[in-house]
């Protein structure tokens, strides 16, 4: 006890810009060729091929590892970079026994999509990305299973191998059914986890008939709360629902979360399951609340570095959320051509001739009958959606809209 509270209290708890040099002194000394910028605004570090390598995971595995174990926990991802110049000359044969389905959140899409369109800007062709859509925040990947790392295809398979991208997932979900048998474990009344601890415990959900082995009551409803926490329980069994939205909640702290949603299996396809209690289903909101903002956050900060670099004249609107209320609002201001997240409530801004505005908040989904038609969907954005406002609602639309 006495030395875990030593290794506790001395732990190494860099802040992130020590963290980052940290990081890229390890790479160097395994030989990294390429040269390496560290971009502080977005806690990335550019690398070979103008690639990034997003810092965060790597971060808060190296302060929630025990001292001891901190150095391997920056090690395991500094060998990272650089890894993939032996996939991309692998044949298919190679990577055919290796190929792997992974799930992961829509929203690092949209951060590739952001990368991307910050350095050609968005007149240039898209980039190539091949998934396939499980549910409103999921999507499933294509991987190659190293025995040290796993190496995510964002762009599907090799044109050398000459198969589909359909074709790569059917191999890579036929592996992933051929690893052991490992038991969901009782982690709550009721709550069962996958256990496989291999790095493809969200990828189980895939396989439908191993949820249906789970002894709960009723049919399985499942949550991918992150990489490594696939839950199931019971449709029948609130209780244990409600432990299963606690625990996801509480994992969504460390990172690599992939999603809020409670799914389930519909003749073979999967569906948002509906909470049938009340009370149930203003915690998931919360939970979606919570993730709206994060991932609203970081897509806003990079979209502001695109019109940064392309000098384009866009006010990119801020997720805000109402602490006491818990909705979520943005704000559009009249003579300002905007970008707005989707929200609960518009605050709509108007102002006046001695430096101040008057504002009128509306509910987002009652307001669009009058004012939906200034509001045009952004469809450069992968994930979480965005409107380009067309103008602004003038006074006679104004005076129609019901204030909240």
């Amino acid at each position: 006890m006495f030395s875990a509270l030593i290794g506790k209290l001395f732990k190494d708890k860099p802040d992130p810009d020590r963290f980052a040099q940290k990081f890229m002194e390890a790479v160097r000394a395994k030989g990294y060729p390429h040269a390496l910028e560290y971009d502080a605004d977005t806690f990335r570090i550019r690398h070979a091929n103008g690639s990034y390598f997003n810092l965060h995971n790597a971060y808060q595995a190296y302060l929630g590892a025990p001292r001891a174990q901190q150095r391997k926990a920056l090690e395991s991802f500094s060998q990272l970079l650089g890894i993939h110049d032996n996939d991309e000359a692998m044949t298919l044969e190679q990577a055919r026994p290796l190929l792997r389905p992974l799930i992961r959140s829509i929203t690092q899409l949209e951060e590739i999509n952001l990368h991307h369109a910050e350095q050609v800007g968005w007149s240039a062709p898209p980039q190539q990305l091949q998934y396939r859509r499980l549910s409103e925040e999921c999507v499933e990947l294509l991987a190659v299973d190293h025995p040290d790392h796993t190496a995510t295809l964002t762009r599907g398979p090799l044109e050398e191998w000459g198969i589909s991208f359909d074709q790569a997932l059917a191999i890579a979900r036929a592996n992933l059914r051929q690893s052991p048998d490992e038991p969901f474990v009782e982690v709550a009344p009721g709550v069962y986890q996958a256990a496989w601890g291999d790095a493809y415990d969200s990828s189980r959900v895939l396989l439908p008939d191993l949820l249906h082995r789970v002894p709960v009551a009723g049919l399985p409803v499942f949550m991918l709360a992150t990489r490594d926490m696939l839950l199931v329980t019971g449709e029948r069994d609130l209780q244990a629902q409600a432990h299963m939205l606690e625990m996801a909640g509480e994992a969504f702290a460390d990172g690599r979360v992939i999603s809020w949603e409670v799914l389930r299996y519909d003749e073979g396809q999967l569906h948002a399951h509906v909470l049938a209690d009340a009370a149930l289903r203003e915690k998931q909101r919360q939970l979606r609340l919570e993730l709206d903002a994060g991932a609203y956050a970081m897509q806003k900060q990079l979209l502001d570095r695109v019109c940064q670099a392309h000098e384009e004249d866009v006010f990119v609107a801020n997720f805000m959320v109402h602490n006491e209320e818990q909705h979520s609002l943005c704000a559009w201001t009249e003579g300002v051509a905007s970008s707005l997240p989707r929200t609960d409530r518009i605050v709509l801004v108007i102002p006046t001739h001695d430096d101040d505005a008057d504002t009128l908040i509306v509910d987002w989904e009652k307001a669009q009958p009058i004012l939906g038609h200034l509001l045009q969907k952004d469809a450069r954005h992968i994930h979480p959606p965005r409107y380009l406002t067309l103008g602004f609602p003038d006074a006679g639309m104004r005076a129609r809209l019901q204030a909240l």
